[in-house]
């Protein structure tokens, strides 16, 4: 069984108590696709979507899925694999699935909606994934129910196929670039773990994360345009989440206590991503998994990949002098934890990273006057960790990416990263508690700024680092000229 969920990157309100219904209902779902094809070299594949969380700058985001398909090539556009059968015509007439990606579950199910479903997946490693969205204009397009989606076009008052409907807005047609023709490919770089490895007479679970609301991009007053963030990894079968709440911690001598749950905390899952080219250390990064947690401190994520993961958690505004919060990073947080987050209270406001006016921050060959790039800010948890702390409200871009404009192939953009002026509290996971080490205070707080872009030349997606740079509370440091060293190759 292959389950294909589309996840988006930030701030849904955290669903409380249903752990049990995630596990039951991943068990089910497992159970109805486990039986093997017996077929020689041959696996089954069952192809869902999850709905994205949603940080409130759309009220719906309908897309129609044409096809998803996949490769065993890392690096040609051939040899793709349809995962849904069922989409597939060869009368030339187009069968879709609509679908909107803002749209809630009901009982807080981490799957969105089923796709289709195909038993005749060849074994093999698929190093490439593709996503077939349907174009505004097609013609002759018939929309498919597998799991109570609607077969009428939620689109046709505007003549397309794609469209948003923002907070405060009317419906407008979501433009497309390539994912009506050629598709939106998720390359080797982009699938976490490694290849996908398929198994005769086996089945595997599958995601692809979508970047919900920072995969549009406003144009110009009234038109927006899909630029799809996708990230894809296999996935457990139960579809087990990580749950829990951020409260405010306080510390007495070696001990750290638990208080209250603080409202719209920042929560990240993080794993080793990539390969950091300044060579000191491993390096956890966000991905798609960041979270505002809700009025009460709680965060759920579902579904997950098998983790283990690292949750990080922060809180609080540039400018505030109040309400701020050094990030925590506990490690090796399991599938299926509900997990206490405690944050420990700053004084003095947070720091302002910028970078140096006019330093160009990647190049590009392929005459694009825009790229996309994600911005990090690292602090060191261990000898041999680095990890991206969520970013605090009034950074500019207010999540990590950013898209970058390019002139004459150099592309340069103004960044401001707020951040907190703490070491941060390192927690490791054991089944039998939480083992503290609190933030030093002998050492200076100090980040480094990471730099990464898409669509390199050579996957995996590049990444630059800055030197390591000291924050002083309330103040703005700015990193110096080339820093981070320019990116290249990005698309």
């Amino acid at each position: 069984m292959v389950t294909l969920t589309i996840n988006g990157l930030y701030k849904r309100l955290a669903r409380l108590g249903i752990l049990g219904l995630l596990v039951a209902f991943g068990l089910s779902l497992a159970s109805c696709g486990s039986g093997s094809n017996s077929s020689s070299g041959m696996g089954s594949a069952l192809v869902t979507m999850s709905d994205p969380p949603s940080n409130g700058t759309f009220g719906d985001v309908w897309v129609t899925v044409d096809d998803v398909s996949a490769s065993i090539s890392g690096t040609s556009d051939s040899g793709w694999v349809s995962l849904v059968s069922n989409l597939s015509d060869t009368s030339g007439a187009i069968k879709a699935v609509q679908l909107d990606l803002m749209h809630l579950p009901a009982n807080g199910q981490c799957l969105l909606a089923q796709l289709g479903s195909t038993s005749s997946l060849p074994a093999g490693d698929y190093q490439q994934i593709r996503l077939k969205l349907v174009a505004n204009n097609a013609t002759g397009v018939t929309l498919l129910s597998p799991s109570n989606e609607s077969t009428t076009n939620q689109c046709a008052s505007v003549n397309a196929w794609n469209c948003v409907l923002p907070n405060g807005g009317s419906l407008t047609a979501l433009n497309l670039d390539s994912q009506a023709e050629t598709g939106e490919k998720i390359p080797p770089g982009q699938i976490m773990g490694g290849p996908i490895h398929v198994a005769a007479g086996t089945s595997v679970d599958i995601n692809i994360d979508f970047t919900g609301d920072g995969s549009i991009v406003e144009e110009g007053t009234g038109e927006y345009r899909l630029h799809p963030v996708l990230l894809a990894y296999q996935v457990s079968q139960n579809l087990t989440g990580i749950s829990g709440q951020v409260v405010a911690g306080t510390v007495s001598g070696a001990t750290v206590t638990n208080g209250a749950g603080i409202s719209g905390a920042n929560v990240a899952l993080e794993m080793i991503g990539g390969n950091p080219t300044d060579g000191s250390s491993s390096v956890d990064r966000i991905g798609n998994y960041l979270r505002a947690a809700d009025s009460n401190g709680n965060f759920d994520f579902c579904p997950l990949p098998t983790g283990p993961f690292d949750v990080v958690a922060d809180a609080g505004a540039g400018g505030a002098t109040s309400g701020v919060y050094n990030a925590t990073i506990v490690t090796g947080v399991p599938n299926g934890t509900q997990l206490t987050v405690p944050i420990l209270p700053e004084t003095g406001g947070p720091a302002t990273i910028v970078n140096n006016a006019g330093s160009t921050l990647a190049t590009n060959s392929t005459g694009a006057t825009s790229i996309n790039a994600n911005l990090y800010a690292l602090q060191t948890a261990t000898s041999t960790l680095e990890f991206a702390v969520p970013l605090l409200s009034g950074s500019a871009p207010s999540i990590a990416m950013i898209s970058v404009p390019c002139t004459a192939g150099n592309c340069t953009a103004n960044y401001s990263l707020v951040v907190p002026t703490s070491n941060p509290l390192v927690g490791a996971y054991a089944v039998s508690g939480i083992t503290w080490t609190l933030p030093s205070t002998t050492a200076t707080p100090a980040y480094k700024v990471e730099a990464t872009c898409t669509g390199s030349s050579s996957p995996p997606p590049l990444a630059e680092f800055s030197t390591s740079q000291t924050v002083t509370p309330a103040a703005t440091t700015t990193l110096p000229s080339g820093q981070p060293p320019t990116l290249s190759g990005c698309q």
